[in-house]
């Protein structure tokens, strides 16, 4: 894949509250299964993913809380789930490395209080340099492969890596974002002693009609 080739040169952090290093788990639903990632990217988290595609049940979204970690691992996880056409869901907090995993999402959806935080690359000390100005480009215009608005481009463009610049109600709109949780059949036939009550006929790739009517509408919201 064409995107995929463009892999970041330097292994770079983009800056984070001190969270718990990602854990990672399976919840079983009625036509797949969603992989929850919880807690900063880190070294080998994408191997990490990656052994979940690699499995018989197919991986049909993934629930997102993360501050965000490793640019370099969390770049190949987004190139992946772009590649498997993988719906991304935030279910709390996304910054960073988290927000471009969300944004490579064959759907995007976001809890109602949900936040998504995006700033510019960062080297090691959290500091801008030539290196990383040239990685934020590299970025930019990756996001724009990926059908990101120019709104939203600037926005991690202009907010240097000390700051954090939350997505606001007009640019989630623009991203097509549905406010709901379209997993929430999954979650709960995960607990439901008979998958028969629950699952119905598969849910179409494209958006359905009853999806519409939710979708996140211009307003003030985030910054």
């Amino acid at each position: 894949m064409r995107i995929a080739g463009c892999v970041l040169n330097a292994v770079l952090v983009l800056m984070s509250t001190n969270r718990l290093a990602m854990e990672f788990s399976r919840v079983s639903g009625c036509f797949g299964d969603v992989v929850k990632l919880r807690g900063d990217i880190r070294d080998a988290d994408f191997v990490h993913f990656r052994g979940y595609l690699g499995t018989e049940r197919r991986i049909v979204g993934l629930d997102l809380d993360s501050g965000g970690g490793s640019l370099y691992e969390g770049f190949r996880i987004a190139m992946l789930v772009h590649q498997k056409q993988i719906a991304t869901y935030v279910s709390g907090e996304c910054d960073s490395a988290c927000a471009f995993i969300f944004l490579a999402g064959a759907k995007r959806y976001v809890a109602p209080d949900a936040k998504i935080g995006v700033h510019s690359v960062s080297n090691m000390h959290g500091n801008e340099d030539i290196g990383t100005l040239r990685d934020t480009i590299k970025l930019a215009r990756l996001s724009a492969k990926l059908g990101v608005p120019p709104s939203v481009i600037g926005k991690m463009v202009m907010t240097p890596p000390g700051r954090m610049a939350y997505l606001n109600r007009e640019e989630l709109a623009s991203l097509k974002v549905v406010e709901r949780n379209p997993f929430d059949r999954v979650a709960h036939t995960a607990t439901s002693g008979s998958k028969s009550s629950i699952c119905g006929a598969e849910p179409s790739k494209s958006a359905s009609e009853e999806e519409r009517p939710t979708r996140i509408t211009a307003g003030s919201k985030g910054s």
